[in-house]
């Protein structure tokens, strides 16, 4: 990142390739936190001071949240978050505007300091007498800090060393901001993948060449039990539903709706039935971040028992459908054909095709396949429960 014409003459006693460096450290911390005790090091040499912290503190709970330290002690540091978050440079800080470079004369005097019992825990026993701080980010009672510290014998910032940290103010800022956002944005991916692996249903995440990229917990255990075989492409234990399997795979991979079908249990022969989706385009980001590249294509594995999880009242309230379109809804969705849901709810198959227009309509599908997915996205999230 190139220094400007008039910034870079304001503060061309500082070696332009060591601004660039810190630069460079400033916003790669914003994607490797481990990197900001480096960032604030490299200020404190070019500004020729004792060293530097970054910190997140709450001064109404009195909690610091996260903390880099370039260079201070850290005894002093424990004695800040035990006893002193409370401060005289705390307290002036708390009214400043972000990215505002402060002179800790200002807010207080030295010799008015040295009276405080801040000054004897956290700020004697490393030389430090001086400070050049700024708000970084502020949210409510939160607020996102940098100080650089200095020693009486260095004495406060001159002239040009003020430019040069008023000049990275923004930077800082910006880095802060953006590593907000980063890790975020990665526990938000996390907790995703968290949350598939803890659904009653199996998952599994396809590539464009149908190689298993990601088979959540129950996905695993139906491969366990025989079912579903995972080592690299996805099948089952029929090769005739295999072939079915494929088909609707290669149709997903191909960009279409892909479908839906059974599959016999082995042991009791009772019908699972399986969802296999393309995965859209504005989902493959997401999935890359979280650390699975390529998918194309996403299978759900819905055994029909576990809608006990869904009570009647739930997909009742979430669609305002009545209790006869509800048990329909729910019955349809395990992948019956309109006479074995007729039969297995004792009523007429034109009552069936009855209840079901009017669950399409509610829920806005168009057919079994689709009510099917609806249903299982709600029904699959048991979080924190157990089979009985």
């Amino acid at each position: 990142m190139a220094v400007g014409g008039r910034t870079r003459g304001s503060i061309m006693k500082f070696s332009g390739e060591k601004i660039e460096r810190v630069l460079d450290l400033i916003y790669d911390a914003a994607a490797e936190n481990d990197l900001w005790p480096h960032a604030l090091t490299a200020i404190a040499d070019l500004t020729r001071s004792e060293g530097g912290i970054l910190f997140g503190v709450s001064l109404t709970a009195e909690r610091v949240y996260f903390d880099f330290n370039g260079r201070l002690n850290e005894e002093c540091k424990r004695a800040f978050q035990e006893r002193h978050i409370q401060n005289p440079w705390s307290r002036y800080m708390a009214h400043q505007p972000t990215g505002r470079v402060v002179l800790s004369d200002e807010a207080i005097s030295l010799e008015e300091l040295r009276r405080s019992a801040f000054y004897d825990e956290v700020l004697r026993p490393q030389q430090v007498a001086h400070n050049g701080m700024m708000a970084l980010a502020v949210r409510d009672d939160f607020r996102a800090a940098f100080n650089m510290c200095r020693s009486a014998r260095q004495g406060t910032f001159d002239p040009g060393e003020q430019r040069l940290l008023a000049w990275l103010s923004p930077h800082l800022c910006r880095s802060v901001t953006l590593g907000f956002r980063i890790d975020g944005y990665l526990a938000l991916q996390q907790a995703a993948f968290d949350v598939l692996d803890r659904l009653a249903d199996g998952v599994a995440v396809l590539d464009r060449k149908a190689r298993v990229l990601f088979a959540n917990a129950a996905a695993r255990r139906m491969a366990a039990e025989g079912m579903l075989r995972l080592h690299q492409s996805i099948s089952t234990h029929s090769p005739a539903h295999s072939r079915r399997l494929n088909e609707l795979i290669r149709d997903a991979i191909q960009g279409n709706a892909g479908g839906a079908m059974s599959l016999p249990r082995i042991l009791d022969g009772r019908l699972l039935t399986i969802l296999v989706s393309s995965i859209r385009s504005r989902d493959l980001g997401r999935l890359s971040d979280g650390g699975v590249k390529d998918a194309a294509v996403l299978l759900f594995v819905i055994d029909p028992a576990n809608r006990r999880s869904l009570p009647l009242g739930q997909i009742m309230d979430v669609y305002g459908l009545t209790q006869a379109e509800a048990r329909v809804a729910l019955a349809a969705s395990s992948g019956n054909t309109i006479f074995e849901t007729a039969q297995s709810l004792g009523l007429s198959p034109n009552t069936i095709k009855t209840h079901l227009r009017r669950v399409f309509a509610k829920t806005a599908t168009g057919r079994q396949a689709e009510l099917a997915a609806l249903v299982a996205a709600i029904g699959s999230m048991r979080i924190g429960e157990t089979d009985s």
